[in-house]
């Protein structure tokens, strides 16, 4: 009896001290607060915040030969979902997650913000920095990415030579505009 209520206390310190227990937003994404990126000019030329940013692909680099390989996001693969990104006005940026099926037909509900990973946003010169939010293995990931902005596209990379190709699309500002970032 002692043997079971022992392993029985054990399993509970271990499954209740191993999971994130922050902030969430009402749909259990983190809102904790992390370090925002250095304060910098941004130029709204380049970054349109009305408009969402999809992954399109993703790439690796190798760190030996430096030779990139690419991999599309669009092509029917396994993984079932989306991402987007959307940039707001005071250096904030929402990731949004929506499944494949979803993007069909965009609904305005789909960009509450309460259901975006949250993250932050500067740029110095044509160098754009984000910095998200996220949670795995029980835990909160802060992630840094680095990139460039050319015309409509946003290619970030990561510190572990992988990164993602982002292309602007024009959605109905009815979907994107009154929405204020919880974080």
């Amino acid at each position: 009896m002692v043997t079971r209520v022992s392993v029985a206390f054990i399993l509970l310190l271990t499954v209740s001290g191993c999971c994130y227990n922050g902030k969430l937003s009402d749909y259990g994404l983190p809102r904790k607060a992390i370090a925002k990126l250095k304060n910098s000019t941004i130029d709204y030329s380049k970054i349109d915040t009305m408009a969402l940013y999809k992954a399109e692909a993703g790439f690796n680099i190798n760190s030996l030969t430096k030779e990139y390989t690419y991999y599309e996001k669009d092509v029917n693969n396994s993984y079932p979902y989306v991402s987007y990104l959307k940039f707001y006005q005071d250096g904030k940026l929402g990731v949004f997650i929506i499944p494949k099926t979803d993007t069909l037909a965009l609904q305005r509900d789909f960009f509450n913000p309460v259901k975006a990973k949250m993250g932050y946003y500067n740029m110095n010169g044509k160098v754009l920095k984000i910095r998200i939010a996220t949670i795995g293995d029980c835990t909160l990931y802060i992630s840094d990415s680095e990139g460039t902005i050319q015309n409509d596209t946003l290619k970030m990379l990561n510190k572990n030579y992988s990164g993602k190709i982002y292309k602007k699309v024009t959605v109905p500002k009815s979907l994107l505009e009154k929405w204020k970032p919880d974080w």
